[in-house]
């Protein structure tokens, strides 16, 4: 006798699928990013209703600075944990603070020149906001933010995934709770005051038990899969995959200082928030990679099979979720007022639909990571960062923030069609013969 009905089998073949330990944790990073792509979605538009959208807009762009200088400064050691976090035995404890110092203070070197040269290259920020305060919300920020990022990468690496969608649902919603106290005691800047305290509390909550529980069991766990760890190989890793994040962080948060610039701060909100929803599809095959790098790192034979389990993967949680979004996306932005609706369905459609090529850049990138493969790590990020940027650079003022969305369409296309090229079973025994 069967163990089931029959139209239950192919649900039930589909959950084994993700039983595998380095699916469930992609699957718990997946959820992680569902969890805060929808209450941040709910962030935005209480925001959207709470405070005018020129407000809305400037402090979309500040909090776009902030990830941006704090992505740049932390030399993309979240992902130096990733790799060798796994594999690191002994040294897990040293290598973590190692990599939150370093972060936590170039992070908020780079933004104190931010605001000493803010007349320069954004005086937008200074015109609504002030230099004082400026300086007193950004400095703390976005060195609070480098250890926030850091610290999901170091709970994934130790197999503590789980823990992630938990930490960043108490995020989400308390970042909601402080936006409503906000309106009223911080017009101007409560929008990123909320954001930064609620940084805050994430950061010392997560910390604790990370040092006090995840990394000791880790510790005693790995003790005999430690491998030999040089300041040179770990070097070498850190910039080639840092200089590729330098490039794919300027196109994901740096692009709202070019939008603000040409569009103004109106565009600029809604650019904020299309870019939110799409950005969230993005994070599907982040969350997959991220678990396949911290599982693979120390069985690396394994690499081919989990790579395309993790595309497939990826594929089926994406596909449907890129149809809704695209089909839907002037219903799903007018919940945020019907100015969004009008200006930003263009760009939503094709960014989501960027998220589908993207399945494979981002698994070059995670493959690269465990093979230590140089030129990949730095090749494939800063191509669709230059491309996204010089082709929004010349959309902007013709199509405005619609161009934007066909920037990312059309880089991640390209170089996502040339990756499968390259990897094409004929070309692959062409280069070895």
């Amino acid at each position: 006798m069967s163990g089931g009905p029959p139209v239950l089998a192919p649900a039930a073949r589909w959950l084994r699928g993700w039983a595998a330990p380095v699916h469930r944790d992609g699957l718990a990073l997946v959820l992680s990013a569902g969890f805060t792509s929808v209450l941040g979605l709910l962030y935005w538009v209480v925001a959207a209703r709470l405070f005018p959208a020129d407000v809305v807009g400037v402090n979309s762009v500040t909090l776009s600075t902030m990830m941006l200088l704090g992505g740049v400064a932390q030399l993309n050691l979240n992902y130096m944990l990733l790799r060798f976090l796994p594999v690191a035995g002994v040294r897990s404890r040293r290598l973590v603070v190692l990599a939150y110092l370093v972060s936590g203070l170039l992070s908020a070197a780079a933004a104190g020149i931010f605001v000493a040269g803010a007349g320069v290259w954004a005086p937008e920020l200074l015109e609504h906001i002030g230099r004082a305060r400026l300086l007193l919300l950004l400095v703390p920020a976005t060195a609070l933010w480098a250890l926030f990022t850091l610290q999901d990468f170091a709970l994934t690496a130790v197999r503590r995934a789980t823990v992630v969608p938990v930490e960043n649902l108490v995020f989400s919603a308390l970042k909601i709770v402080l936006l409503v106290v906000a309106v009223g005691l911080a017009p101007r800047v409560g929008i990123a005051v909320s954001w930064v305290i609620a940084t805050a509390v994430a950061v010392v909550v997560t910390n604790g038990y990370l040092f006090l529980r995840a990394l000791p069991a880790h510790e005693a766990r790995s003790r005999d899969l430690a491998e030999p760890l040089t300041l040179a190989g770990i070097g070498r890793f850190v910039g080639a995959d840092y200089a590729g994040a330098v490039f794919w962080l300027a196109a994901t948060y740096g692009l709202p200082m070019i939008v603000i610039a040409v569009v103004g701060p109106v565009g600029a909100a809604t650019y904020n928030i299309t870019w939110t929803i799409a950005f969230s599809l993005y994070l599907v095959s982040s969350a997959m990679g991220q678990s396949l790098v911290a599982h693979v790192a120390v069985e690396p034979a394994r690499l081919p099979a989990a790579r395309r389990a993790m595309e497939l993967k990826a594929a089926a949680l994406l596909v449907p979720a890129v149809a809704v979004i695209a089909l839907g996306a002037p219903v799903v932005l007018g919940v945020f007022g019907p100015s969004y609706a009008e200006s930003g369905t263009g760009v939503l459609v094709l960014a989501a639909l960027s998220a589908l090529p993207n399945i494979i850049t981002n698994s070059t990138i995670s493959v690269a990571r465990v093979r230590r493969r140089i030129p990949v790590l730095f090749a494939v990020p800063a191509s669709v960062a230059v491309l996204t940027i010089g082709l929004s650079l010349v959309a902007l003022p013709r199509w405005g923030v619609t161009g934007v969305g066909a920037a990312w369409l059309a880089s991640q296309t390209l170089v996502a069609g040339l990756l499968l090229v390259l990897r094409s079973p004929r070309l692959a025994a062409r280069r070895r013969g």
